[in-house]
């Protein structure tokens, strides 16, 4: 199944998404009038949505095709025909998967801006035509009477009144954007969902790169759109690298490694691990990265759209401001982030004017936090721990480096431990630091048995 991209204009954005979104025909359906789009056709599509949303309670999907027939017959408007014959054709046949690439709070808060921007423009088109004619009160009766579209994040809420404002919460068919099999998944519950900032905590050398990549790995898997931002920890070739061994589940170079079959959890938070040998004669090659590559597109996918970007930087020199401009960007070309993972924070470019000290980092850190707000997005990322993380069993909030608010920011922290016998077994532990909703205790922790050769933390896991 394929589904055809569109061109990135907040009109097609916004119009899919009232076509194949409930939430969002419905928010648009509730603010709509005359001439809400800059364009005739938009105009048209949206009102064929919102009262089919009034009649049947629901987005017309599929069923946009009828409706464009019904009226197609009766037009005479051969310009408009030919552009909204274009434009539902650019759509095919994948409503039911259009539906699950959208993110509708973003394109309500996008339909917003939009909106007031078109008001605006007919506005100062208004006053302009006031003006010309000397009619100074219609002018000004003109800009008394202007009103900004609120929708999304940015609307009113009459709470206990606007009994719809309910709805949103019993909505998510899928709260969370990347799910694990079995216990590790139950560790998690739906801390990895939109709107949510989570960071793993750790010393150097624990990890921490490959736990964002084996989340970013799944997520693209389970067809969500990753951005993945490499602060300068590792080269564009090592992160390459890295994929290829994770994609293709074998080493870079020849050789055995053993392959975590069981795990099983002992007295004394201590685990067992079973392993069989698995032998690899020959180094990978340029084909058989290749032909996974497609295998993956092909059976996991499924669409010749980009799931996954990269975007590699020196160290230091990738600023909050970069990332949230490069989302942007992106958005107004039709695609829009699930997932944003930055490998990872403590590197990041902190200058910020009249800004210093342990501010810069707190500044960085409430800048992340807002791209999952404003993206309506899960952000991902890793801190350092401090120097007393080095020998304790299990990391918690007295083991935050530099400045404590990185806690008061993130949505869910957790902890990266290893022990020495835990290293030599290929375990990992993962404890919750911090969580803000739910409730947690810093000692339990879920055990993994992965296998870093083949770039999987976790292929195993018990608690």
């Amino acid at each position: 199944m394929q589904i055809k991209s569109t061109d990135g204009s907040s009109e097609r954005m916004i119009l899919i998404g009232m076509i194949v979104d409930p939430i969002v025909c419905g928010q648009i359906a509730d603010k709509w009038e005359k001439r809400l789009f800059r364009s005739k056709w938009a105009n048209l599509i949206s009102l064929w949505c919102t009262t089919y949303y009034k009649k049947y309670n629901k987005a017309p999907r599929k069923q946009i095709e009828g409706l464009y027939k019904s009226w197609e017959r009766k037009s005479h408007d051969k310009e408009t025909v030919k552009i909204v014959n274009k434009f539902l054709s650019g759509l095919s046949d994948e409503y039911a998967e259009l539906k699950r690439d959208t993110n509708p709070k973003y394109i309500l808060d996008r339909a917003g801006e939009y909106f007031s921007e078109v008001r605006l423009e007919r506005l100062r088109e208004d006053i302009e035509s006031a003006l010309t004619s000397n009619d100074i009160s219609k002018a000004l009766t003109r800009v008394s009477d202007f009103n900004e579209v609120q929708m999304g994040d940015s609307e009113t809420i009459n709470v206990f009144q606007d009994l719809k404002a309910w709805d949103e919460i019993f909505t998510d068919e899928a709260p969370s954007l990347i799910k694990y099999p079995g216990p590790l998944g139950k560790f998690f519950g739906n801390q990895l969902a939109r709107d949510s900032f989570v960071a793993f905590a750790a010393p150097e050398k624990r990890g921490k790169s490959h736990v964002l990549m084996d989340m970013a790995y799944r997520a693209v898997l389970q067809r969500r759109k990753v951005a993945f931002f490499e602060a300068g920890d590792m080269s564009p070739a090592q992160l390459k690298k890295r994929l290829a061994v994770r994609a293709c589940a074998r080493p870079f170079y020849k050789g055995t490694i053993k392959y975590p079959t069981a795990i099983r959890k002992l007295k004394d938070q201590k685990v067992s691990v079973d392993c069989e040998p698995r032998t690899f004669t020959k180094n990978m090659s340029k084909a058989e990265i290749r032909k996974r590559s497609r295998k993956i597109y092909k059976s996991r996918i499924r669409s010749k759209d980009s799931y996954f970007k990269l975007r590699c930087y020196a160290n230091s020199m990738l600023h909050t401001a970069h990332i949230e401009e490069k989302l942007r960007e992106w958005a107004r070309e039709g695609w829009m982030a699930d997932v944003v993972v930055i490998d990872y924070a403590d590197i990041l470019d902190m200058s910020y004017s009249h800004i210093e000290g342990r501010d810069r980092i707190d500044k960085t850190w409430r800048e992340l936090r807002k791209i999952s707000q404003i993206f309506h997005c899960l952000v991902v990322t890793a801190t350092q721990t401090n120097r007393l993380s080095y020998d304790a069993d299990t990391i918690t909030r007295k083991h935050s480096s530099e400045d404590k608010r990185k806690l008061a920011h993130v949505t869910a922290m957790y902890g990266i431990n290893q022990t020495t016998e835990e290293k030599i077994q290929g375990v990992m532990r993962f404890n919750c630091m911090e969580l803000r909703d739910g409730a947690y205790a810093e000692g339990t922790c879920v055990f993994m048995a992965g296998c870093l050769s083949v770039g999987n933390i976790a292929i195993r896991s018990t608690m």
